[in-house]
């Protein structure tokens, strides 16, 4: 029997068993998934004929065969009302995974809604409101007429900029074109918020402002380049543990050298060899391990620099390689402006940079070699530049950003194949809005206008600020404090009494309290303040699109039904509008109710129609019937035309016109930006910037960084989602990590009376928090690495406030202290604290 999944035999998957698109909705990496439904009461047989596989089952099957599923991919779920089997099993077909799953695509299945087989059971089912001193269940009707009561009157007395939102912008778990275009509509096209913030950032940003404002996109070239790259330059990011099958499927086959057939079928005469990679990270990541063992140490060098200090070595590398002429002179002349202003504002030594980052003269030398020194002949090494949050939520991020892409930009690798200055990315992207230009720059520091009492009304989409903001302890503390002012005042008036609620609410906001209003999948910590919430459907439980690390839009197809009530986010934004523009006719507001126009969707498909596909560049091109004709590799954003179906996808349209295309034809997409040396600015040229060194730049950091003793980094593992939000209430992942785990060096450890899976406070004067320790032998002293957002100890408290000034969050230069609290609990003697490393 497997593992605590309780399941001794697997159904065979049918021959007549119905086939779904389905792409990963975890990380950005966008995997393709097949899932196959089928009466619950049936399943095939072993004869080819009898299965979906189409082979003799009854015979042995070899080892790496895909003529199988693991019980992870498995379950029983609702489809129209019936019970199907439900298997998600990796597509061998899709070019971005090659059939490969990670451990987080790999259980689709299992964290699905089952009642038949209590997986997800956490799930949220119905409405829920504030009623008799706790949430209770309502319909839809009921809860959306108090949210567009009490959000109308405030917004009648005090304007638009007393409700406050904070929305995703991803796409995938639940995001996607359908609901960004469903809350952009409704908060940027009905509504002009202006205090709005991100998931995972206290205000409504870019976390890439720096290169978006240099005229180049982040997501700028394809998987394929990592597979063709001469150097891979990864800063920040930790590809193994999350983008996981990206690096395993395109990295590592060049690093073992195994591509070199690519190589000269698109280069040509040029020299090919094993690819090299440069990592920058404080912390020596499984990354490094894999990539030494499968490149050999020769072709890797990890420059483990001293936290926050990126920038200066980005600025060494530039001017070094500037003084060398290793820099693409016809590219910059033709492309690009002010490249000599930026030599002269960036100008730094090897030596200087070597002081600040800690690392020797000789390496960095070495990575600049590697990156730009030509290759025999004189042609142009080809380099592709990977970052992530060690850069983004890094220290003077904007900056650091622009500095990595003027290296980029000098040794003319963007828009090459093999180039290619990209972030690696969190969740997958599918964002689409009105304009955001009345928000402004930089936008309004929302958590902190929170804590200091402003805004009355809360409308919260997919967010939990109690684990993923900064000073996230005085954060907690003063929202609690606020919405309990409104729950006293709720807990005074029957609820039937409706005028008398919303008087009741609108009073207590009088006297500095907020009304919140949370729509998510799952109860979430911040939901325990709100007083209305409302359940939302997620990817597979609804048809969505989105684009991932290389813009490859696909459609997940509805393969099940959503639990319960529960229904996309973007129907959620389109009936408040509808309740919004009711209750505002009702008080006589004629002409603010006509701005809720136009949300007369019935399903996300028309939402999808009225966003993507009017308002996005290639929009009129995309439809559900094409991108599901197209299955899991889709095309690369953005569209440029239609060509007939069977024809092989390239970069530039037939001319087709898409009124006279049928659903048959395919999408012609866009391989990697900028290849005709054209960029996003009005006279289409990229631009070199300024970005000098200085120092820690969010307010308090180096006070900081002085007066405590470790610094506290922080990031994700492999086998945990994000801020764990579905993983709560899984075993799987709830007994490997039941307590945030803290690397720590072994010396450091001894030095504080520590073993191995103790329970320790990390603390300053942000606040504190608890994790469990992991010795790590080749973590640095005084260095420790905790997992973000965990539910059971939040990192985010000890995190200061500090951002840059576009308030982009800081969240990897925080120091603090240590202290024993206890011997590893009886939860924790189980585990393994082995390392993670391995060897050949």
């Amino acid at each position: 029997m497997t593992y605590k999944r309780q399941i001794g035999h697997l159904p065979i998957i049918p021959a007549d068993a119905k086939e779904h698109n389905v792409v990963c909705h975890y990380c950005i990496v966008g995997c393709g998934y097949k899932a196959y439904t089928w009466d619950a009461r049936y399943e095939g047989g072993t004869a080819p004929n009898q299965n979906k596989f189409g082979v003799d089952l009854s015979k042995q099957q070899e080892s790496d065969t895909g003529n199988w599923y693991a019980p992870s991919m498995y379950n029983i779920v609702k489809q129209n009302g019936h019970d199907v089997h439900l298997v998600v099993k990796p597509d061998k077909n899709c070019v971005v995974n090659s059939g490969l799953g990670s451990p987080r695509g790999a259980r689709i299945a299992e964290m699905s809604y089952s009642r038949q087989r209590n997986t997800q059971l956490q799930r949220l089912t119905d409405p829920l409101v504030w009623r008799y001193g706790q949430m209770q269940p309502t319909s839809w009707d009921d809860a959306l007429d108090l949210v567009a009561r009490v959000t109308a009157a405030v917004i009648a007395k005090q304007g638009e900029d007393a409700l406050f939102v904070s929305a995703y912008d991803h796409g995938g778990a639940g995001g996607g074109y359908e609901n960004t275009w469903g809350t952009g509509k409704l908060y940027f096209g009905a509504m002009k918020i202006k205090n709005i913030r991100i998931h995972n950032r206290p205000a409504y940003n870019s976390e890439v402002h720096g290169t978006r404002d240099m005229g180049i996109g982040e997501l700028n070239n394809c998987y394929e380049d990592a597979e063709l790259a001469d150097t891979i330059v990864a800063v920040g990011t930790n590809a193994l543990e999350t983008q996981t099958n990206y690096f395993l499927n395109h990295w590592i086959p060049n690093l073992r050298g195994s591509t070199s057939d690519k190589k000269k079928a698109e280069f040509g005469n040029e020299p090919v060899d094993r690819a090299r990679i440069v990592i920058v990270d404080p912390r020596r990541t499984v990354t490094v391990n894999a990539c030494e063992v499968e490149a050999g140490k020769d072709n890797v060098l990890h420059l483990a620099l001293n936290s926050g200090t990126d920038l200066i070595l980005f600025n060494a590398w530039f001017t070094y390689a500037a003084d060398k002429g290793w820099i693409d002179k016809s590219f910059i002349q033709a492309s690009t402006k002010d490249f000599d202003k930026a030599v002269a504002a960036n100008k730094v030594s090897v030596a200087d940079a070597a002081k600040v980052t800690g690392l020797s003269e000789a390496d960095i030398v070495k990575a600049i070699t590697w990156i730009a020194e030509p290759k025999a002949g004189g042609a142009r090494r080809r380099a592709m530049f990977a970052y992530e949050k060690g850069l983004i939520w890094g220290n003077d991020n904007y900056r650091t950003n622009q500095a990595l892409v003027n290296v980029a930009l000098a040794t003319g690798n963007i828009g090459r194949p093999g180039g290619g200055c990209v972030r690696m990315g969190g969740h997958q992207e599918g964002y689409s809005r009105p304009s955001d230009a009345h928000v402004g720059k930089p936008a309004a520091y929302v958590d902190q206008l929170l804590i200091g009492g402003k805004g009355a009304v809360h409308h919260i989409w997919g967010c939990d600020h109690y684990k993923t903001t900064l000073n996230a302890m005085e954060f907690k503390k003063v929202y609690k404090k606020r919405t309990d002012i409104v729950k006293d005042a709720m807990n005074a008036v029957p609820y039937g009494d409706r005028n008398a609620m919303v008087k009741a609410i609108t009073d207590a906001i009088a006297k500095g309290g907020l009304f919140a209003v949370n729509i998510d999948i799952v109860p979430t910590k911040i939901g325990e303040a709100c007083h209305v919430v409302l359940p939302a459907a997620t990817s597979g439980e609804m048809n969505l699109t989105s684009m991932n690390g290389e813009r490859r839009m696909r459609l997940t197809e509805r393969y099940m039904d959503p639990p319960g009530q529960s229904m996309p986010d973007c129907l959620i934004a389109a009936r408040l509008a509808n309740n919004l523009e009711r209750v505002f006719r009702e008080i006589g507001k004629k002409d603010v109710a006509d701005k809720f126009k136009g949300f007369d969707w019935k399903t996300e498909e028309d939402a999808f129609m009225d966003g993507y596909a009017k308002h996005e560049k290639g929009g009129e091109f995309v439809t559900y019937a094409r991108l599901r004709a197209m299955g899991t590799n889709g095309f690369q954003e953005p569209a440029t035309g239609l060509e007939a179906a069977g024809a092989v996808a390239g970069g530039t349209s037939t001319g087709a016109s898409p009124a006279a295309s049928s659903d048959q034809q395919k999408i012609v997409g866009t391989k990697r930006l900028y290849a005709d040396g054209k960029f996003n600015s009005k006279d289409g040229k990229a631009s070199f910037a300024a970005s000098a060194w200085r120092g820690l730049q969010a307010p308090g950091k180096q006070a900081e960084k002085e007066k405590f003793r470790f610094l506290i980094n922080n990031g994700r593992t492999n086998l945990v989602w994000q801020s764990a939000y579905l993983d709560v209430d899984n075993e799987l992942v709830m007994d490997r990590w039941p307590y945030p785990f803290i690397e720590m060096n072994p010396s450091d450890m001894t030095e504080l009376g520590l073993k191995e899976g103790d329970l320790v406070e990390i603390y300053n004067d942000n606040g504190s928090t608890q994790a469990m320790t992991l010795p790590t032998p080749t973590a640095k002293r005084k260095q420790a690495f905790m997992l973000f957002g965990y539910p059971t100890g939040v990192q985010g408290n000890v995190v200061s406030k500090g951002v840059n000034e576009l308030i982009v969050p800081n969240y990897k230069q925080t120091w603090g202290n240590i202290r024993k609290i206890a011997d590893a609990p009886e939860g924790v003697k189980h585990l393994s604290f082995k390392s993670s490393e391995y060897v050949t």
